[in-house]
């Protein structure tokens, strides 16, 4: 057996009843000794301090050179209790490490005795250098980090482990992103661009007085970003999770947004563009150590939704940090709902098509499904709150018999206006959206408006008819998210809205996709009223399923 005895024993007999027990069972030893193990908490214990211990054991000269070389070899004469995580010969010709290297032998050290059932999965241990290592157990086996733990013995003033090879010291999560290279240079370069060196008065020395009677400082100063709020990672006192993107990422995740926004009619905006790199910050860090991603939504430390079906990981590979762990992004997405505030168009774009009535099959028209009716028209009403934008409101008009009980109704897709480089006037074109769910909003000329009917591709979306005459929330776009709500400061009150919300509507399939709206008359809403429908706006809101 390989334990070493404090003394000689006491009695002969016991010793003799364990030598007999031995030959009786010459093939137990590795059993006795995991047995015995597992009774004293895994250690051997040995009457030496940590010093004599590794002075008499050969197979760490190599280590103990390096303590030595170090000046570390003074801390284990202290009266104080240590752990030391020491690695045979064969081990440290393994580890490839650096004559003199301190930084790293201090990782291999620790203040208090870690027994061998200490080493639980997840504890973390503060290391000499100030940098945590992390305590796992695997088939059977205890490693430090990725260094398995051999075996171990208790002595006088301390713990030492064996490991297979020398831990690498992991960084702090701060000074790896910190330090990224170029090809990671737009999301670095967004993170630590708000990094503030502030001066700890509280932590500072007072070293004397200068010559205006002010006081001389042995500063320190410490670093504060406004990300560290909610996801504190350069604290060794807590871990987080990071999902990180590199350039290509980044720039795949613009293009994407380019071209949807190129079929919605659109361009990219720079407060687009800085809106999408805030998303992905506060994206990117998360409580704890992520190893589960089979659940579909996992919320970051900012309540942002990272959609395991939508993006995407590479789950196996990943860096270990003193404070948490790191993967790599492969591909990113900013959700519907994030970077669309809503998507609008006024009806009276019609009267910019090239002609009035093509084919029924021609997506440029409105569909006027009119019995006995004129032709819908355009109509100009009510002056706007914003004069010098938008002088008058303007609306698509349809007009029905009221001496009839003929229903009409009007369809129409989505328009987006442009304006001509050939001609120099306006034109318009079929708008293409994300699909996923919305909620649909619209705006008449309420004074004395019928009922209404709304359907969205084909369905119908109220129960009962719409009484499109209330002022509120169906007059125009004066209500809900009103310019002043955007722009509290500028922002004009019951303006630019985006109007009554009429439900929840979806768009169906992948990508980008067009749909339709029909008006359709209800009913009169009060005796003398006219049968006229007067349709000014509609608007699409993403909804937080809309990702």
């Amino acid at each position: 057996m390989r334990k070493i005895f404090k003394s000689m024993m006491n009695s002969t007999l016991p010793a003799l009843g364990l030598a007999l027990l031995l030959m009786m069972f010459p093939g137990c030893d590795d059993s006795w000794n995991k047995y015995y193990h597992q009774q004293t908490g895994g250690e051997e214990e040995i009457d030496q301090t940590i010093s004599e211990f590794l002075a008499s054991q050969t197979e760490y000269s190599d280590y103990l050179s390096q303590l030595k070389a170090t000046g570390l070899d003074e801390l284990l004469e202290r009266d104080q209790q240590v752990t030391v995580w020491v690695v045979s010969n064969a081990g440290m010709a393994a580890s490839e490490v650096q004559a003199g290297d301190t930084l790293r032998m201090k990782y291999h050290m620790n203040y208090l005795p870690f027994i061998r059932s200490d080493l639980k999965s997840g504890k973390r241990i503060r290391s000499l250098n100030g940098i945590y290592f992390q305590i796992a157990e695997r088939n059977d086996s205890v490693f430090a980090n990725s260094s398995r733990v051999i075996r171990s013995f208790r002595l006088k003033n301390g713990v030492v482990h064996e490991i297979d090879r020398l831990m690498k010291s992991r960084v702090n999560m701060y000074d790896y992103l910190r330090g990224l290279g170029d090809d990671y240079s737009i999301i670095r370069d967004s993170i630590f661009r708000y990094d503030k060196r502030v001066f700890d008065r509280a932590n500072s020395i007072p070293i004397g007085v200068d010559k205006t009677g002010n006081t001389i400082y042995d500063s320190v100063f410490y670093v504060h970003n406004p990300i560290f709020e909610k996801a504190q990672f350069n604290s060794e006192f807590s871990q987080f999770t990071c999902f990180l993107p590199d350039n290509s990422v980044i720039e795949e995740c613009f293009a994407g947004m380019h071209t949807q926004y190129g079929k919605m009619g659109k361009t990219v905006t720079l407060q687009d563009s800085l809106l999408a790199i805030q998303w992905i910050k506060e994206a990117m860090f998360y409580h704890g150590i992520l190893t589960d991603f089979s659940v579909k939504d996992i919320k970051s430390v900012y309540n942002r939704t990272w959609r395991t079906t939508v993006q995407e990981l590479a789950t196996s590979d990943f860096e270990e940090m003193s404070n948490g762990r790191v993967y790599k992004m492969k591909k990113v997405k900013i959700p519907n709902n994030v970077i669309i505030t809503r998507i609008k168009s006024l009806v009276h774009y019609w009267e910019y098509q090239d002609k009035l009535y093509p084919d029924p099959e021609d997506l440029y028209v409105f569909k006027g499904l009119i019995a006995g009716t004129n032709n819908p028209t355009i109509f100009v009403g009510d002056a706007t709150p914003v004069t010098s934008v938008l002088p008058n409101y303007v609306l698509l008009q349809l007009t029905g018999d009221v001496d009839n009980n003929d229903e009409f109704s009007v369809e129409f897709p989505p328009l987006e206006r442009y304006l001509s480089e050939e001609t120099g006037k306006y034109k318009v074109r079929v708008m293409e959206v994300p699909t996923g769910e919305y909620n649909l909003y619209m705006g008449f000329r309420a004074s004395a408006h019928p009922f209404v009917n709304i359907y969205f591709n084909g369905q119908k979306i109220n129960l009962n008819p719409i009484q499109a005459s209330l002022s509120t929330p169906w007059n125009y776009d004066r209500v809900n998210e009103t310019s002043k709500d955007r722009d509290p400061v500028n922002g004009v009150t019951r303006w630019d809205g985006l109007g009554g919300l009429v439900g929840t509507v979806v768009i169906d399939g992948d990508g980008m996709a067009s749909f339709r709206i029909k008006v359709e008359f209800a009913k009169l809403n009060d005796a003398g009223a006219q049968k006229k429908m007067q349709v000014y706006h509609w608007t699409l809101k993403p909804t937080e399923n809309n990702y």
